[in-house]
């Protein structure tokens, strides 16, 4: 796979992580988040199901929510696991693998998640509010340069694609023989 990495600058790198830290305590990140007692993944996870929607082509599992969110399976079925002590969450049998769950929320998981929703917009408001509103809209385009930049950079890498050709001569014999050494090695 070609990457098409560019070595940033040493003020670069600085300035960029000098900007997260500026605006993770801007928006309050490292407080209470939302005034909850929820951390700030567990409210991330909590809007990933208050948004999914059932016609999405993936169903729902925590696989699915895990590599959404870039989250450690086991972190994330801690999470899951406080959910569903909460009744915030139910969760089914997959229909094509029931080793995997369906998850969704609950109207109890809609009720708890309503309020951080609201506040959530409240503080983007109000923190946009302290932006004189001519320029908000550079603010916004600002964001979204920053976002369309740095999304090639977040997306998982593209699998490789495997091709199957039609059978030659001598495949098939080839497959009987690898069968019998493989039986031979594995069993005797």
């Amino acid at each position: 796979m070609e990457t098409n990495f560019q070595f940033p600058a040493a003020d670069h790198v600085k300035a960029l992580r000098g900007f997260n830290r500026f605006y993770t305590q801007r928006i309050g990140v490292l407080a209470p988040y939302l005034d909850s007692e929820l951390s700030l993944t567990e409210v991330r996870v909590l809007y990933e199901l208050a948004h999914y929607s059932p016609q999405a082509s993936q169903p729902f599992t925590a696989s699915a929510l895990a590599h959404e969110l870039g989250l450690d399976m086991g972190y994330l079925s801690r999470i899951l696991r406080r959910f569903e002590v909460r009744a915030w969450i139910s969760r089914k049998p997959a229909p094509l693998d029931a080793r995997q769950s369906l998850i969704t929320l609950t109207q109890a998981g809609y009720t708890a998640f309503a309020p951080l929703q609201q506040r959530s917009r409240d503080e983007a408001a109000a923190l946009l509010g302290t932006v004189a509103a001519d320029q908000q809209s550079a603010v916004i385009a600002a964001m979204n340069t920053i976002q369309h930049a740095l999304e090639p950079v977040v997306l998982a890498p593209k699998k490789p694609v495997i091709t199957l050709r039609e059978p030659q001569p001598g495949d098939m014999g080839w497959v009987v023989q690898q069968h019998g050494e493989i039986y031979a090695r594995e069993y005797g």
